[in-house]
């Protein structure tokens, strides 16, 4: 269960880094007013990542391709060298999940389904807006920044830290993100970014 707990994990994003505590000053309102809305305005995009999970029972890493096709998305995690791996697909409608070996599952809300399969959430819905660098909206949240974008942001009981941006088709968009939450550390190393 614990592999399948993971696995889901991976699968419902959309490894360990160092966190620094001070806080910086907060740009130029226009500075990081231009960069919110060049990040909303990306609503169809593809990254090609890396992401690992660790806890204090076990470590995992997989590769994973993330379609969104707002409100549509589409997230293929493989393990090493092409092995098991997972399909998430959703809309508001709903989210159905195959896992290689283990079957097909389904729900109304991703969020959901994980509390049923493993007794523990995970902020998925949020996760679209962190991944872009972005805090999601109607939470409140407490900001670091880093020339006019976002080292740490804390939200929903969650510590997100960039630790590196790359320009990418003309967006300016993390490289490097990690998720912290008491003992689950999610890192995520982004390849590539397409916009469609």
């Amino acid at each position: 269960m614990r592999a399948l707990g993971l696995t889901l994990l991976l699968t419902l994003l959309a490894g360990c880094s160092s966190f620094k505590t001070d806080q910086t000053q907060a740009p130029a309102s226009g500075s990081w007013d231009q960069y919110q809305q060049q990040a909303l305005a990306l609503q169809n995009w593809t990254l090609d990542s890396k992401v690992g999970i660790r806890t204090p029972d076990d470590s995992q890493s997989a590769r994973m391709q993330w379609q969104q096709q707002t409100p549509r998305y589409r997230i293929a995690i493989s393990g090493p060298l092409g092995q098991g791996g997972a399909l998430i697909e959703g809309d508001p409608r709903g989210v159905s999940i195959d896992i290689a070996g283990e079957g097909r599952y389904a729900s109304d809300s991703p969020e959901a389904l994980l509390q049923s399969l493993l007794g523990w959430s995970f902020p998925v819905e949020q996760v679209t807006y962190w991944i872009r660098g972005l805090p999601a909206p109607g939470l409140a949240y407490t900001p670091s920044f880093r020339e006019n974008r976002l080292e740490t942001l804390e939200q929903g009981g969650w510590l997100i830290h960039y630790s590196a941006y790359s320009t990418d088709n003309g967006y300016v968009l993390p490289q490097r993100v990690t998720l912290r939450r008491a003992d689950l550390t999610i890192t995520v190393i982004i390849k590539e970014w397409i916009a469609s």
